[in-house]
């Protein structure tokens, strides 16, 4: 049954799935979740490692670059997926600016300094919160050089996925934060308009960190969006059979 369908959470760059436990144990009473991380240098090669991972029929959020792969998945029009949560995350292509900055951390890893890049990423993210930027640096560090110039390779080089947005059907949340710098909430605004029925929450005062930095609001945001979700998909199962 769809309403069994577990909720699929996908990780921001440098991140694993210590960025959605604060959520995922908010929800873990009424729903499963599972934390897949993509594999690969794009968004493509991200979304086909996130499907190999995942359920038959799903839910899916994804964080920043997580969103990005999550909504390369779902513009897929994959049946499998029954929802999509967009969390500080934007439909547009890197500017000149990212790019060149994703350039300067690539260079700066091949040079022996992937400690120094991960605290200046870690630093951004963390806005002096406590525990924030060191949770941000822990999971990059983890997950090592490799990884992190991968990842910086495939959000520098994704595509402006806007003129697509209006072929999504799926229930679609999408959550910004009012003091996110990195992602501002004017393009969780755009991805809203442009996807048909769309929900927008904007969190005061919260970050691009999300899950982190607000987890009791965000879980009981994707707690509805997930009811609505699922009496979508209830009624659609429903009228298939009859």
């Amino acid at each position: 049954m769809t309403a069994a369908a577990p909720l699929v959470f996908v990780p921001a760059l440098g991140s694993d799935d210590r960025l959605w436990r604060p959520v995922a144990d908010r929800l873990s009473a009424t729903q499963e979740t599972i934390v897949v991380r993509g594999e690969g240098n794009s968004m493509e090669a991200m979304a086909d490692s996130v499907l190999a991972q995942a359920p038959d029929r799903f839910y899916l959020a994804g964080n920043s670059m997580g969103g990005y792969v999550s909504l390369e998945i779902a513009l897929r029009l994959s049946p499998r997926v029954l929802g999509l949560a967009l969390l500080n995350s934007s439909a547009v292509a890197a500017d000149a600016g990212r790019r060149e900055n994703s350039l300067r951390l690539i260079e700066m890893v091949t040079h022996g300094a992937f400690d120094e890049a991960v605290t200046l990423i870690s630093t951004a993210v963390g806005r002096g919160l406590p525990g924030v930027a060191e949770l941000a640096a822990s999971m990059a560090r983890d997950l090592g050089p490799e990884v992190f110039v991968a990842q910086q390779i495939a959000v520098m080089t994704r595509r402006d996925r806007r003129e697509e947005l209006s072929l999504l059907t799926l229930p679609t949340l999408v959550i910004a934060g009012t003091e996110d710098a990195i992602t501002p909430e004017m393009l969780g605004e755009e991805i809203a308009d442009a996807v048909q029925g769309a929900e927008l929450t904007v969190l005061d005062g919260v970050g691009h960190l999300s899950t982190v930095e607000a987890p009791d609001a965000v879980a009981e945001r994707l707690g509805r969006w997930l009811d609505h979700a699922r009496a979508i998909s209830d009624t659609t199962t429903a009228d298939s059979r009859s």
